[in-house]
């Protein structure tokens, strides 16, 4: 007569468990709201074509996507507007441009924003600095669309805002450095500098003063019987100046002197160079897109002391240089270009002392479903390198590697995709598959 009861009670019991679980669990949060009947929202592709130094592309610009239910991701392919973000750091601040690309009846082709994100702010300050920008962007688009979700206001406007004490001066001061260790083999390489400038819209002047070292241990070889060395040291310290003065919007002239110094196993006990020069460049000044087409061409004199005696019998040099370099990024929506040349050497005996350098790069979207990236670095050169090398110094021969008279680097990255098109994302697990 007692297990009808106990069962009973056992079974209550369970119940109020799940009942008291189901009550104190938070409830999930409510669904996004849906769009109206009938109505399709404005599909949004962003692409980042810079990253800066905050979470705006694609974090902060997808939250805004993905919040509202009058848009909705979308990739290349179904997209009704692409964002493209661009961005330019000016001190501390990134200035923005969202440009606007859409193909929508009633709307323009193009619309271009520019905004500031204060790179020292929280994220809601900097959500709070880029959505209107956004807004602003994007309410013709979908006005386009949805003609009754934009309205329009206009407001007296607000007190004038009284412009803060600004410095053109700036201070920087860098260090850092990195290592690995195991029981056979160690390394630590550090670097550090120091540097003032002084920026405006139509010059700038800088001084910096450089250092760095590194060191490493690993087992040494065993030759005939003969212990070699692998081991590893180096450093070198350095200083620049440089100063810059704009002539009109495409012209500037620039004048700048180094000094160098490397530790026994380099190339230079000392090395000095000082140039001036002037250049051309298509594009005004911090483009907000980055883009840049610039020629320039610096001369000037060169002072060498060398470690080891060259193939010229040398140990002190001194010659007058010369340079042309042109290079350029040009971005527009899907294709991004870019090309440096440059052409340097000893005026009197270019065949004695040059380099001769070509880097291309391309990043291209091929319609809707297919990205390429390819690049490619040349370099060709000619100079003195040293004859008195010591055939069993490993540290010493590796480091002759200047003197190559050609190096080559390349890569290339083609991607074919076909994107969901839900708009939705799922972070879970992702540093841990």
């Amino acid at each position: 007569m007692s297990r009808p009861p106990r069962l009973a009670l056992f079974l209550g019991l369970i119940l109020a468990l799940a009942f008291a679980a189901r009550i104190g669990h938070a409830a999930p949060p409510p669904p996004p709201p849906s769009s109206p009947p009938g109505a399709a929202p404005l599909r949004i592709a962003i692409e980042c074509q810079g990253w800066g130094r905050t979470k705006a592309c694609p974090a902060f610009l997808l939250g805004f996507v993905e919040h509202d239910p009058l848009f909705l991701s979308s990739p290349r392919s179904d997209a009704d507007v692409v964002l493209y973000y661009n961005v330019t750091p000016i001190a501390n601040a990134d200035h923005v441009q969202l440009r606007f690309v859409g193909d929508l009846r009633g709307a323009p082709p193009v619309v271009e924003i520019e905004v500031d994100l204060d790179t020292r702010g929280d994220d809601d300050t900097q959500r709070g600095q880029l959505q209107p920008a956004f807004v602003r962007g994007v309410a013709l688009y979908v006005a386009a669309l949805h003609p009754d979700a934009v309205a329009i206001t206009l407001e007296a406007p607000a007190a004038p805002v009284v412009a803060p004490a600004t410095s053109p001066w700036g201070f920087e001061a860098q260090l850092g450095g990195y290592g690995s260790w195991t029981h056979g083999y160690q390394s630590v390489n550090g670097w550090g500098s120091l540097g003032v400038s002084r920026i405006d819209a139509r010059s700038q002047l800088s001084l910096s003063v450089s250092s760095n070292f590194g060191l490493s241990h690993q087992p040494p070889l065993i030759i005939d019987g003969a212990e070699v060395s692998l081991d590893t040291d180096q450093y070198s310290v350095g200083t620049d100046v440089f100063a810059e003065r704009h002539l009109d919007p495409h012209w500037s002239v620039a004048a700048t002197s180094s000094l160098w110094h490397e530790d026994p196993a380099g190339q230079f006990r000392l090395t000095w160079q000082g140039r001036g020069g002037i250049e051309w460049d298509h594009f005004p000044a911090d483009d907000p897109r980055g883009n840049r087409l610039a020629v320039a061409y610096l001369a000037g004199w060169q002072v060498d002391r060398y470690n080891v005696r060259n193939e010229l019998d040398e140990r002190f040099a001194q010659y007058p240089i010369h340079g042309l370099s042109a290079g350029g990024t040009i971005r527009k929506d899907k294709i991004g270009v870019g090309l440096y040349l440059s052409v340097r050497g000893e005026v009197l005996h270019p065949a004695r002392r040059h380099t001769v350098s070509a880097s291309p790069f391309i990043e291209w979207t091929l319609g809707a479903h297919v990205d390429l990236s390819l690049s490619l670095s040349v370099t060709e050169r000619a100079l003195p390198g040293p004859a008195d090398l010591d055939e069993s110094s490993y540290e010493q021969i590796t480091r002759a590697a200047y003197a190559e008279p050609l190096s080559a680097y390349g890569s290339f990255n083609l991607r074919f995709h076909w994107d969901r098109t839900n708009g939705q994302r799922n972070d879970r697990f992702s540093d841990a598959h």
